[in-house]
């Protein structure tokens, strides 16, 4: 099994260079099972963060925006499907073959969340961002860093198990789940409505800590104790 394992993490490596986090990440995996289970996780936790993003972004859009938001998006998941399809299908008859899927998918799902934060975070005036109804990222950004800094501040709010949809709403349960992604160094962040919201505020707290005054989002200076 030692032996399978190593080759599929060979193989991940030898398939896409962005897939090294991932292989090191399920190399506790000692089962063929346990590796397609970890790498499938990936691929859910980037897929759940992407969505997030996308919500997010799409809430900040003029309607013909979003409609075009919405196209390049139903447009972009064929091509995350097919373009794994090209690079796995060789291995196919593999029993790795689930992993390399799962692994393609991530990687993929993980470069175009980058490229949605990018038009949350951007400055306003940048002309490769699509102009935001708010009135460009900044405002945005000072809008939404208000609220967190009374969530992280509450107690009780602290000590709320109940996911934070629930305890906190959908809209503001999304805002946590937005700025998580956006500065979580976890593979596996806790960036989902369905975790508490005092799990989310402190990774969101670590997140901007280890960020410190390199650029962080405007939304960090909220999370400082």
């Amino acid at each position: 099994m030692k032996r399978l394992l190593r080759a599929a993490g060979l193989t991940l490596l030898l398939i896409t260079p962005a897939a090294h986090a991932a292989a090191a990440d399920c190399a506790a995996a000692k089962t063929q099972a346990d590796l397609a289970t970890c790498t499938a996780k990936d691929a859910a936790a980037a897929d759940a963060a992407l969505n997030a993003v996308y919500k997010a972004l799409s809430g900040r859009l003029a309607a013909a925006d979003q409609q075009r938001l919405r196209d390049a998006q139903r447009a972009w998941i064929p091509f995350r499907d097919k373009e794994c399809a090209f690079r796995t299908q060789p291995y196919a008859d593999g029993s790795v073959y689930s992993s390399l899927v799962e692994t393609c998918k991530a990687e993929l799902t993980k470069a175009r969340l980058a490229q949605m934060q990018h038009q949350l975070q951007c400055p306003e005036g940048d002309l490769s961002c699509v102009p935001q109804s708010t009135g460009g990222a900044k405002p945005a950004a000072a809008a939404s860093g208000t609220a967190p800094a009374t969530a992280a501040a509450a107690p009780a709010n602290q000590h709320d198990t109940r996911p934070c949809v629930q305890s906190a709403g959908k809209a503001k349960s999304d805002q946590y789940v937005s700025q998580c992604v956006q500065v979580s160094p976890a593979t596996h962040p806790p960036c989902n409505g369905q975790n508490a919201c005092s799990m989310m505020i402190d990774e969101i707290k670590r997140g901007c800590a280890m960020i410190g005054d390199n650029n962080p989002p405007a939304f960090c200076s909220a999370y400082k104790d």
